[in-house]
């Protein structure tokens, strides 16, 4: 919170002068923890600054979140319908919260790992026509593994270099004004339709069997990737104002993969907005490579004439090896019900959630209460 304090100052001082010079500033802290059947979590802070045209036609953005660092030139017109972006990313000891493992909805901190990266994001998108967009993702990555009083008999991953080409393609037709995806938004009220789809590849450098492994062989068939990883993903955003006062929002993930492990696959779990949600559990409580999960929200203003939202959602789906033992062509269902508030004063915000995941076969000491808690400023 101190952080969040000492760079909300910094950047309210520079506020005016940077408004002037076509940038604006924004600021977010959050928590998502579990609380029942036993106490976990983790946080973030983050901070974004966006400068308009300043890089030749191309913006300048700059974040940071907790732990990661990402400098990017974004949407350099290149001709009529393209655009190029180029990124570079670090993230040190967190990336894919592989310090915390959990299994069965329960932690098992012996498991985790300390992972970092970095990365370069060059893109290249074409806009077809309006609303229809190709795009082209050509990351380079390097990763690197660090033990955390992990089990001695467990194996780290490889270090590795690995390209990670994208192809993808999105239709956008999203009315909501741009301010709504600013960093400090970590929710954005979404006004309209998106989606998308993709399919990609990871090809490592380097590649080794890891976890529980007995004479080169994953005892639990888990983390046995190969040197070329794919994947197929598919996404839907929408919103719909029904009245004065209420709207609804759909959110629906839905991936494929083959050859993967854990890092790659996709976290589900938690209430943030970094991951699937799924209400009750800890923040990627599981990591599953096939899955088919979709999330429908209620939202209702107490007054029409201001912009405070109480709502409901529930989320839920089917996942692969929902126990996390390495049986992937078995499949579990998961979801959950939550409560939430979103309430917004002139440039501050405010989230609240509190959820509970719904009972299954898979899950251990039942039930399963989780929240999150977030905060957000625009500061210039």
């Amino acid at each position: 919170m101190i952080r969040l304090l000492a760079g909300l100052l910094a950047l309210l001082l520079v506020s005016s002068t940077a408004q002037a010079e076509g940038w604006h500033g924004s600021a977010a802290a959050g928590a998502d923890f579990a609380f029942v059947p036993e106490a976990t979590g983790f946080g973030f802070v983050l901070f974004e600054a966006t400068g308009k045209d300043k890089a030749g036609k191309g913006d300048v953005r700059l974040y940071y979140n907790t732990d990661t660092i990402h400098l990017e030139i974004e949407r350099v017109p290149m001709g009529k319908s393209f655009e190029l972006s180029v990124a570079l990313r670090g993230e040190i000891f967190f990336a894919g919260l592989l310090h915390q493992y959990y299994q069965q909805g329960l932690r098992r901190s012996e498991l985790g790992f300390n992972a970092s990266y970095v990365v370069l994001l060059p893109k290249i998108q074409w806009h077809v026509a309006h609303h229809h967009t190709l795009e082209l993702v050509t990351n380079v990555r390097h990763w690197f593994f660090g033990d955390k009083n992990t089990d001695p008999a467990y194996l780290l991953p490889a270090d590795t270099w690995v390209f990670e080409p994208r192809l993808g393609y999105i239709y956008w037709k999203i009315d909501s004004p741009g301010e709504e995806y600013r960093a400090s938004r970590l929710f954005p009220r979404i006004q309209g339709v998106a989606a998308g789809a993709s399919v990609g590849v990871d090809v490592r450098s380097d590649v080794r069997t890891w976890g529980f492994v007995n004479t080169g062989t994953s005892i639990d068939g888990r983390n046995d990737p190969h040197k070329a990883i794919w994947t197929l993903n598919q996404w839907l955003r929408a919103g719909w104002k029904t009245g004065e006062r209420f709207r609804l929002e759909l959110q629906e993930t839905a991936n494929w993969g083959w050859f993967q492990d854990d890092i790659t696959r996709m976290r589900v779990g938690g209430m943030n907005p970094y991951v699937v949600v799924v209400p009750g559990l800890p923040w990627s409580a599981n990591i599953s490579e096939r899955l088919l999960l979709a999330q429908l929200s209620a939202h209702i203003r107490p007054k029409a004439d201001k912009p405070q939202e109480l709502g409901l959602l529930v989320s839920g789906g089917g996942i692969n090896d929902p126990r996390r033992q390495g049986l992937l062509d078995d499949y579990g269902g998961i979801g959950g019900l939550a409560l939430f508030t979103d309430l917004r004063w002139g440039r501050w915000q405010v989230y609240a959630r509190i959820g509970w995941a719904f009972p299954t076969k898979w899950l251990l000491d039942d039930p399963h209460f989780s929240g999150f808690v977030g905060l957000g400023v625009d500061a210039f």
